[in-house]
């Protein structure tokens, strides 16, 4: 990949990622949100920040803030019943200025018996059913296989298409994509890993993937909360694979503005332009 391709990802990137001022919004809008479920009188034994904030993947303004509220007493048969129990601290700390997405609570509750594991909960998944989840894991795993910040990135730009093209898609869903790809291959380019990305997704539809960084790692993400969401995103998928391979092909043929044209296809105006003084790929 030429220098100037891969400097217009970075400076992407960048835009992309939080700031300092952005993750102190981030603190306050944590501390309300445990403040309100105090004050509400849900039996809380923790709360455990997860998701992309946590796994340095959020885009800015896009993202949610994930929390994972580990619940004191019985489970609940029913996953909307825990759910019920924190939509009132959900509601009071929307998260308007946060430079997030809002804020997600997530019920979780402790694996009873003697041989329960400390930092083993259950979580509902999107169909409501109860699974086992280590809300730590995935940020560990992506510390250890991400030396270079190169997966990180290659999430957010995943993330940056998904709210911009196909938001039914799960942000867990693509993020977990994107670390199979790095278990499998080291990052050759964003421009690459992307179109591998979305052409093996739109070849092989959007079904089911294992989860390595769940107990045992066979855990299935569901790409979207239901069948017909997936299907929805169908066609935008498609579009981005063939909008990627046509900026391979166009680096390729040594066409910077082609590879630019398509690029800004994908995620909009706000990805830079090449700059008019460049030397051609070789």
């Amino acid at each position: 990949m030429s220098d100037e391709i891969a400097e217009v990802f970075r400076t992407f990137d960048a835009q992309l990622r939080a700031t300092p001022e952005d993750r102190e919004r981030l603190a306050a809008e944590r501390a309300a949100v445990v403040s309100a479920l105090t004050e509400s009188g849900v039996p809380v034994l923790r709360v455990i920040e997860a998701g992309a904030w946590a796994h340095d993947t959020a885009v800015r303004g896009t993202s949610a803030l994930d929390l994972v509220v580990v619940l004191d007493g019985p489970r609940p048969r029913s996953a909307a019943r825990a759910r019920e129990l924190l939509g009132a601290a959900a509601a009071a700390a929307r998260g308007d200025d946060a430079g997030t997405g809002g804020v997600r609570l997530t019920p979780a509750f402790e694996v009873p018996g003697p041989s329960a594991e400390s930092d083993l909960v259950v979580i509902p998944d999107s169909a409501g059913r109860w699974v086992r989840h280590r809300p730590g894991a995935r940020g560990v795993l992506m510390a250890r296989i991400d030396d270079d910040g190169s997966l990180r990135m290659l999430v957010r730009l995943l993330l940056a298409w998904k709210y911009r093209s196909a938001p039914a898609i799960s942000s867990y869903y693509l993020e977990t994509v994107a670390i199979r790809q790095a278990l499998q291959q080291r990052s050759f380019s964003p421009l690459w890993d992307l179109c591998w990305i979305w052409e093996s997704l739109s070849t092989d539809g959007l079904v089911p993937v294992a989860d390595p960084s769940s107990p045992g790692g066979s855990r299935s993400i569901r790409p979207a909360a239901s069948i017909a969401r997936a299907i929805e995103s169908q066609f935008a998928l498609e579009r981005a694979a063939s909008s990627a391979r046509g900026a391979v092909n166009a680096y390729v043929d040594g066409d910077l503005d082609r590879v630019g044209s398509y690029l800004q296809a994908l995620f909009g105006e706000d990805f830079p332009a090449f700059s008019d003084e460049r030397e051609p790929p070789l």
